[in-house]
Order: C-alpha cells, then sequence, then structure tokens
C-alpha cells in the first residue's frame, strides 16, 4: 500500500488528508470494523471511502475516485452510501465533505431518543456551535435510496450541518475535513454525556444559545 506522507498538511484537500482523516475517525472509535465512510471533493471529482474496508486501514492507493454522477474514475468499488454522499454534494455547493459515521455512544443515545427536528440536548458550547439544533432521523435500511435521499432533503437547508440516523449513525458536513470531523467529536461528546448521565444532564439555556450563536 501506498504510504502517507506525514509532513502532508493535516487533513489537507488530498489522498493523503483524507487517510488521515479516516483513520481519526477511527482512533476516536467513532467507526469500528469495516463501518463508516468519507468523502471530499476536489474540483469537478469526489474521492470515497471504499466498500468493505476499515477505516483504519486507508491508504491513498485505496481512495476511490469518482465523478459527480458516481462514475468510478479510478479504483474499486465504493462505500455502498456513495448515492447519499453524492446527493448531498450535488445538493450542497457550500460543502465539500460529507462524514458517516456509527460511534457507539451516539447509536446509543440515538436508540433511547424519539426522532425530532432537535433531538440531542445542547450540552456543550462545542456542540452548540457545530451542531444545534441537531435533527434525528428514524431508523432506514444503509444504503437504500430511500436513505440516501431522505438525508439529502433534510441537509438541502444551508444553515444543516448534521443529523443524527436513529440505530444507524451520524452524518456530518464541512466545507472541509476539519470542519466536518469537529462537529462530529462534538456530536459525540454530547452523546456520551447523554448516556453518562442518563440523559439528566442541565442544558445551555437559550439566552446564552444565543450568545454562542448570534442571529443573523
Amino acid at each position: 500500500m501506498e504510504a502517507i506522507n506525514k509532513k502532508e498538511n493535516f487533513m489537507s484537500a488530498s489522498k493523503e488528508g483524507f487517510c488521515q482523516a479516516c483513520h481519526l475517525l477511527y482512533e476516536r472509535r467513532l467507526v469500528t470494523g469495516s463501518g463508516g465512510n468519507l468523502s471530499l471533493r476536489v474540483g469537478g471529482k469526489v474521492y470515497l471511502t471504499p466498500t468493505g474496508c476499515s477505516l483504519r486501514d486507508m491508504s491513498p492507493d485505496m481512495v476511490v475516485t469518482v465523478d459527480m454522477d458516481g462514475q468510478v474514475l479510478e479504483g474499486a468499488k465504493p462505500t455502498m452510501e456513495a448515492g447519499m454522499h453524492l446527493g448531498l454534494l450535488r445538493e450542497r455547493q457550500d460543502i465539500n465533505v460529507v462524514c458517516h459515521v456509527h460511534g457507539a455512544y451516539i447509536i446509543a443515545a440515538s436508540s433511547t431518543l424519539f426522532p425530532a427536528p432537535d433531538t440531542f440536548p445542547p450540552l456543550t458550547p462545542g456542540f452548540v456551535y457545530h451542531a444545534h439544533p441537531l435533527p434525528m432521523l428514524p431508523f432506514m435500511v444503509p444504503g437504500t435510496r430511500v436513505l440516501a435521499e431522505t438525508v439529502t432533503r433534510e441537509l438541502s437547508l444551508p444553515t444543516r450541518k448534521a443529523l443524527v440516523l436513529q440505530n444507524h449513525g451520524l452524518v456530518t458536513l464541512g466545507k472541509d475535513l476539519k470542519e466536518a470531523l469537529n462537529a462530529a467529536e462534538e456530536i459525540d461528546d454530547v452523546a456520551r454525556i447523554c448516556v453518562f448521565t442518563k440523559g439528566k444532564a442541565k442544558v445551555i439555556s437559550h439566552e446564552d444559545i444565543e450568545k454562542i450563536c448570534p442571529p443573523d
């Protein structure tokens, strides 16, 4: 496998940076086994993780390159969630990254809550800044057109940054890899707090939320 150049700008818009992001997701246990997937728009092309591959093992030669219609230009078969990634990238010209993770705490918290436009409580300033309000959709079978179309529709508004899929995981968006991964980590922290406190943690007030994220 082609080695990653550690001197490459961390999580840059390159295959090396893309693989660094994959490794970080695995190290943070936001993905396990062969779960989770990532995409990065670079010009008119999109880098995708391959199907059936653990993000811990990603190297530049394993990155799948497709066009915006999903035609493979380089690499093996892309993730089964490619339709969701491409739908979001076509719909949202303001973002370049789609991150889909299956963290255990995110799934645990989602399994105790009900789908709603604002499901996870505002427990940390970082969560408020990166992801509040955070909607959750009911469970849908992974890799299906229904899932891809529903997620694309729900995240079509430019103010939407992320959503939770009940009993499945999380989707975050970003203009770059760092933004999408920062949101995923902040949401994972809130999910952990929900689990540790059994949903009894005090929330940040509406007044303070407006101070963290002032209305436009």
